[in-house]
């Protein structure tokens, strides 16, 4: 877990903090996008049985034919790229409102975070601004998806929507990290990018600030609190996702298949193949939250002592 990195301002020129996009951050990045496209496909499944009429316990998963598993692959590759392009859009548009020009482009972050990206030159816009770029395509598209899922979902529409949405959404990991950086500091602040140009992130900019002005001085109050149980949060979820995946695959890998973290009266995730080789899973929503949000109030309360023993040696 990390954040932005912060320098104290020397002159109102400067910025008062900046964000990096390490890679450490990029690793980060990854990790919660892939745990978080899982997810949002569960959570789209039930949800297109709620809209079905349906209540399901589990999801199963059969054993598709090599000819109709390749053409689901396929459709799969035709929704993503339309979903890539959807979302920068979304983020061009908006740029373009603000009165920039954008470009557009691909790229790889440190050989780990593949990205498409819509990008300005030379530009600075206000926080409001900038959070309405990151999160429009996650707002609109995910709404747009869910009315279209509503209002027809016994149509083979619904099931790719289900897909095109969990990968927005695990795309749009990186905007609303950035959004979440951005909502720390207060309206009247400018963003742009950073001095050195060749590292990814933005640097944030204090148009009343003066010499003595900096990063924790300028920081919303409270909000650096919330951050931490917003990281700690992610971060849990993001570390059972992960050994949740692993544990699945290195059963399948052993021919079983079955992973069971339960109790008689908990259950965090189960998953089985039966001989029909169908493979069914399920998440006990409500003590994965628990977890996730215990995780989240100890990496404040670690962040808060940490603090305290600096400042009180």
């Amino acid at each position: 877990m990390t954040r932005a990195e912060s320098r104290p301002a020397s002159s109102p020129s400067q910025p008062v903090t900046e964000f990096r996009l390490t890679r450490l951050v990029a690793l980060q990045w990854l990790t919660v996008s892939v745990v978080g496209f899982f997810a949002l496909v569960y959570y789209g499944v039930h949800l297109h049985a709620r809209f079905r009429g349906e209540q399901l316990a589990q999801v199963a998963i059969p054993v598709l034919p090599s000819g109709t598993l390749l053409f689901w692959l396929g459709l799969a590759a035709v929704v993503l790229g339309v979903v890539v392009v959807l979302h920068e859009a979304c983020h061009g548009l908006f740029m373009a409102y603000y009165g920039s020009a954008p470009s557009f482009g691909v790229g790889l972050s440190y050989a780990l975070f593949p990205y498409a990206y819509a990008a300005v030159g030379g530009d600075r816009f206000t926080r409001n601004q900038l959070l309405v770029i990151l999160v429009s395509p996650f707002v609109l598209l995910t709404a747009s998806g869910l009315l279209l899922m509503a209002a027809m979902p016994e149509h083979l529409f619904a099931v790719l929507l289900v897909f095109a949405l969990a990968v927005n959404g695990a795309g749009s990991v990186g905007d609303l990290w950035m959004a979440a950086v951005l909502l720390q500091y207060p309206s009247r602040v400018r963003v742009d990018a950073l001095p050195d140009d060749d590292i990814q992130g933005f640097a944030i900019y204090d148009p009343e600030s003066d010499c003595r002005s900096g990063d924790e001085t300028l920081r919303l109050a409270g909000m650096q609190t919330l951050s931490r149980i917003a990281t700690g949060t992610v971060a849990t979820l993001a570390l059972f996702g992960t050994t949740v995946i692993a544990l699945v695959l290195a059963s399948l890998a052993a021919g079983s298949g079955t992973v069971e973290l339960a109790t008689d009266r908990l259950l965090l995730f189960r998953h089985a193949v039966d001989s029909s080789g169908v493979a069914r899973f399920e998440v006990g929503e409500v003590a994965v939250g628990a977890v996730s949000l215990a995780g989240g109030l100890c990496w404040a309360v670690l962040g808060w002592l940490s603090e305290w023993v600096v400042r009180d040696p």
